[in-house]
């Protein structure tokens, strides 16, 4: 038993805690930034080796077809390119619309996102009709409980009566 506790204290006083030069540090720091760029180039280049190799098949397939069928290819890859350009924009106007709405019923503009995921300007401008009225509501609702009160419990609010309070001061110097 006292050879295990000795052997522990030995350990314990040999184990001196490691240090780094800084020379050592920045050349860690040097070797993960190198993997990691090697990595990253290595990733890109395997993309645009697919891109390449998706263009080359797009073009070999291209090659294949009639001038007619290219001409259509070509036309539909266009209008596929238009409509998703037309999407884009009507995304955008149906954004700034929203928000635009939103300002003008006093609401937080940070309701627009998920408003214009559904998509109809008729759809949105019921949401926000229905969002106002809710907050309106729950705003009357809260400034009614607030200003609510107890009536006073020293009975001043009692006058005419029998506990009045001046009829009292009165009373003392009618004697």
């Amino acid at each position: 038993m006292a050879e295990e506790t000795q052997t522990q204290e030995e350990v314990k006083t040999t184990e001196e805690p490691t240090t780094y030069t800084q020379a050592q540090l920045d050349s860690e720091a040097d070797k993960r930034a190198a993997k990691a760029l090697e990595t990253a180039k290595a990733k890109w280049e395997a993309e645009q080796a697919k891109a390449l190799e998706d263009a080359k098949s797009e073009g070999a397939r291209l090659a294949k077809m009639s001038a007619d069928e290219k001409a259509q290819e070509l036309e539909k890859q266009r209008q596929a390119a238009l409509d998703k350009r037309e999407a884009e924009l009507n995304q955008r106007e149906l954004s700034a619309s929203t928000k635009s709405l939103l300002v003008d019923k006093g609401l937080p503009t940070d309701f627009a996102g998920s408003l214009v995921a559904l998509g109809d300007a008729d759809k949105i401008k019921d949401a926000v009709e229905n969002i106002q009225k809710t907050i309106q509501e729950t705003v009357n609702k809260q400034v009614e409980a607030k200003l609510q009160t107890d009536p006073p419990k020293n009975g001043a609010s009692a006058l005419d009566g029998a506990d009045d309070p001046f009829k009292k001061i009165m009373a003392q110097y009618k004697k």
